[in-house]
């Protein structure tokens, strides 16, 4: 009986011992890798189509970031849902930094809307807020409205007339402006592209009245488009004298202000590769090169840390299904 007893126990102590050893192994193992990250190249999902202006500036960011990294960040596009099929693609990937995702207003506005399974920032481990986007309205400069007031009172009289093109079915252009039509009892008709390079071709070839993509805004530069309106908190440099929905609305509205550019990981990312990767990414925000690319779009280099960033996006999360429930959607 004795020895069955010491036996017992000596079985227990060992296999206590086995798996003592494989928890350490596994711990030394894990914190090896977190150590020498990255060791190979980093992977960075953007949600736009080639040549759009959260697809541009996320490129030169990257190209920035990895030479702090010392390794290669290979920028992938998977446009469509204005970013949110992006953010769907990279949910189950392994949150091990090698896999990121570019995220903007419109993505986590169209996973909200179309009652997606996933949620920012709760699905995913913020990183950096790296930019604020400006929505620029804008329409032919043979149109026959000069200012934002002429084009409301028209759509006013005409409701179902004003075609925009707008980037996404569901993202932050097809919120703000449907915003608009409750306030000034309008009717909007919306044009759904992937990329705003898609809504530039629109309207430049007069299939559509107006657009609200922010790859257009060269187009205003160049004077083969007018600009009556910004959605913003600032007027643009560029534009000084184009007010702002913020003036002429108050800043209660969802993205009255614009929208905002940032990266993220699956959900799990251990905090030491996210530290890695928050630190890199604060630096090239500083580098001339992606300076000048976000400069040329017109954008606003603004930045939040991991936290600041989670509360946004959990803010801007509240508010838009907050506004979803009030229009009965």
């Amino acid at each position: 009986m004795m020895m069955r007893k010491l036996t017992k126990l000596l079985f227990i102590l060992l296999i206590t011992m086995v798996f003592t050893k494989v928890f350490c192994v596994s711990t030394n193992v894990a914190f090896a890798q977190e150590d020498r990250f990255p060791s190979k190249p980093i992977s960075l999902v953007i949600g736009a189509a080639p040549g759009a202006a959260t697809e541009v500036p996320a490129r030169a960011l990257a190209k920035a970031a990895e030479k702090i990294l010392g390794q290669p960040i290979v920028c992938s596009n998977t446009p469509g849902a204005a970013g949110a099929r992006a953010l769907g693609q990279v949910l189950k990937a392994k949150p091990d930094g090698y896999t990121l995702v570019n995220v903007n207003c419109a993505g986590q506005i169209t996973s909200i809307v179309e009652k997606l399974d996933y949620a920012l920032p709760d699905d995913f481990s913020p990183i950096i807020q790296f930019q604020t986007i400006p929505l620029p309205f804008l329409v032919r400069k043979d149109a026959p409205w000069k200012t934002w007031q002429e084009i409301i009172k028209y759509a006013r009289e005409h409701k179902g007339m004003v075609t925009v093109a707008i980037f996404g079915s569901k993202g932050t252009p097809w919120l703000v402006l449907h915003q608009i039509e409750k306030k000034e009892n309008v009717k909007f008709v919306f044009a759904p592209y992937s990329g705003g390079g898609e809504a530039a071709t629109a309207i430049l070839g007069g299939h559509v009245a107006a657009t609200i993509t922010v790859s257009s805004i060269v187009y205003a530069k160049s004077g083969e488009l007018k600009l009556l309106l910004v959605f913003s908190d600032h007027r643009l440099k560029s534009f000084p004298d184009v007010p702002t929905a913020a003036e002429l609305y108050g800043p209660e509205g969802v993205a009255f202000g614009g929208g905002y550019n940032g990266i993220c990981a699956p959900k799990g990312l251990p905090k030491p590769i996210l530290a890695k990767l928050h630190d890199a990414f604060k630096k090239a925000v500083e580098d001339q090169d992606y300076v000048k690319v976000s400069e040329s779009f017109d954008l606003v280099i603004s930045y939040r840390n991991p936290e600041e960033f989670a509360k946004l996006l959990k803010r801007t999360d509240d508010v838009v299904r907050e506004f979803l429930k009030e229009e009965g959607k």
